[in-house]
């Protein structure tokens, strides 16, 4: 089975786009989305900030049953579809849509971020509190993830004394605008403000249902 969903990853990878579709200054909206998980249950939380100013604008949220098991690197079969069904009513604008998961910094090239930005067809970064796939470089002051050379995320801070988060783009984005998006939407906690608000909104509304 997990030989099949390996090679629908890989086929979504390739359709993968390492360009911007929208320039850095040219956002409107970031999107944050995450998940809580209760029973058999998932809720995906997404909550639109405007950009740069992150003042809410929008939120959306739906429960769905869980039909997949967690299985690391395949979470898009899992959370995928919800989190898309999260997001979508949100689409209004130039967003991006800032995700709980990997991007391209994943062993098929196809994280959750992708999957997400695949199926939006909208910009999409992957943002996680560990590494999954890449080699840490570092170069001109940054901390670059590689996968045989190239540049395929980063490992960046919201504060000194904050935990690394390790970003990734989607798809529809490079990996540079990737870094100067997160590092715009960082409030001064590890995780930027789009995804701590939606973490929060996410367990907000699954205490309301346990």
């Amino acid at each position: 089975m997990l030989e099949e969903l390996k090679k629908i990853q890989i086929e979504i990878a390739k359709s993968v786009v390492l360009k911007d579709k929208y320039k850095e200054d040219e956002f409107e909206f970031v999107i944050g989305v995450d998940q809580a998980f209760f029973s058999k249950k998932v809720v995906s939380a997404a909550v639109k900030f405007s950009y740069p100013e992150l003042e809410i604008v929008e939120t959306n949220y739906v429960i769905e049953e869980v039909n997949f098991p967690y299985v690391p690197t395949f979470l898009m079969f899992r959370e995928g579809e919800p989190a898309v069904k999260a997001v979508k009513p949100l689409l209004k604008g130039k967003c991006a849509v800032l995700v709980d998961g990997s991007g391209i910094a994943h062993p098929r090239r196809c994280g959750l971020a992708t999957y997400i930005a695949v199926k939006t067809q909208e910009p999409s970064v992957g943002v996680t509190k560990k590494k999954l796939f890449g080699e840490e470089v570092v170069e001109e002051g940054l901390v670059t993830l590689k996968e045989k050379g190239e540049i395929i995320g980063y490992v960046v801070r919201g504060c000194k004394k904050c935990k690394p988060v390790y970003i990734s783009p989607g798809s529809f984005i490079t990996p540079k605008t990737s870094l100067v998006l997160v590092k715009n939407c960082f409030r001064g906690c590890s995780l930027p403000e789009p995804l701590r608000v939606a973490h929060e909104l996410a367990n907000k509304i699954k205490l309301s249902h346990v």
